[in-house]
């Protein structure tokens, strides 16, 4: 009877650790990464916002430059912060598209944004990456580049809007600002005033370069607000919350149509022509700034105290 309890205890200790090992190969993909191979990614949605979503791929796609093939399988949910068109429809070939290489695929990795321990570019971490620290993002600038791709209609319409958006003046501010609900992400706690926005705007060269301002600005309360401060600006016709309460339009329990995925992306994607953003802690922010490696980063937000 005791030898068959030292069998159990040693079968049990044996599945704990090759769970342990089975767990450290999915957390830390960088840590078995192999030159040698040609991987395909079949990348899974994590259950935060689209933006998210977007920068835990471009992560992997840093840990792993020598991906030949992507999947998508990030799928819309109410519940989980991707609203978008219908309950479990993919959605990042809406947007992006298919990456495929003329290489033999020799293995695959089944991922979603869980599987990184060590994604330091979302929430407080991505303090971290902005103003003169935004030099960090020069791998995610490339593996951007190399691997997303907008699906043609969308590049054609992006293309319009950065034509609009920069017509007649000499530099653009993109001013970007989130509700309430994101205070959590900053790294106090605590959402940036608008006196701190105005007053970093203040500071920038307005005079001697003819200026346009584009508010990317989550709800109508703050975004009258700041159009009636500052003057131009670009204009587009997202959908936006009534004020920064929280009211956000993807927390509607209702799904959100096609346009307005795409509306999603192209404003994030046009905040990365400016030429300067003055912006807080966001995954959108993130994105912006590391598909445009030369847009100025000045981040209102606190750092945390020291």
């Amino acid at each position: 009877m005791k030898q068959n309890y030292i069998y159990i205890i040693l079968f049990i200790s044996f599945i704990f650790v090759t769970l342990y090992i089975y767990s450290s190969e999915i957390k830390e993909p960088l840590e078995d990464y192999d030159e040698t191979k040609n991987p395909k990614l079949v990348f899974n949605g994590h259950w935060s916002g689209l933006f998210c979503n977007i920068n835990r791929l471009v992560n992997f796609l840093v840990l792993y430059p020598n991906t030949r093939e992507i999947d998508f399988n990030v799928l819309a949910s109410k519940t989980h912060h991707k609203p978008f068109i219908g309950e479990n429809i993919e959605i990042f070939s809406k947007l992006f598209q298919k990456y495929k290489e003329d290489i033999p695929i020799d293995t695959t990795y089944n991922y979603d944004g869980l599987d990184f321990t060590k994604f330091d570019l979302t929430h407080r971490k991505a303090y971290e990456y902005y103003n003169e620290n935004r030099y960090k993002l020069e791998p995610y600038n490339k593996a951007f580049n190399k691997y997303l791709h907008l699906l043609p209609h969308l590049q054609e319409r992006l293309d319009k809007m950065v034509n609009e958006m920069r017509s007649d003046c000499q530099q653009v501010i993109g001013v970007f600002v989130r509700s309430n609900a994101l205070a959590d992400e900053q790294p106090t706690g605590i959402m940036p005033t608008r006196e701190e926005y105005l007053e970093a705007i203040s500071k920038l060269d307005t005079f001697s370069k003819k200026t346009k301002y584009f508010l990317r600005i989550d709800n109508e309360e703050d975004y009258e607000f700041y159009k009636s401060k500052l003057s131009p600006i670009y204009e587009t016709n997202i959908k936006r919350a009534k004020s920064n309460k929280g009211d956000a339009p993807h927390a509607s329990g209702e799904y959100l149509s096609l346009e307005d995925l795409e509306n999603t992306y192209l404003e994030i994607a046009l905040l990365s022509h400016c030429d300067i953003l003055v912006h807080c802690v966001s995954n959108m922010a993130s994105a912006a700034l590391y598909m445009n490696m030369n847009l100025v980063s000045i981040c209102v937000s606190k750092p945390a105290a020291q």
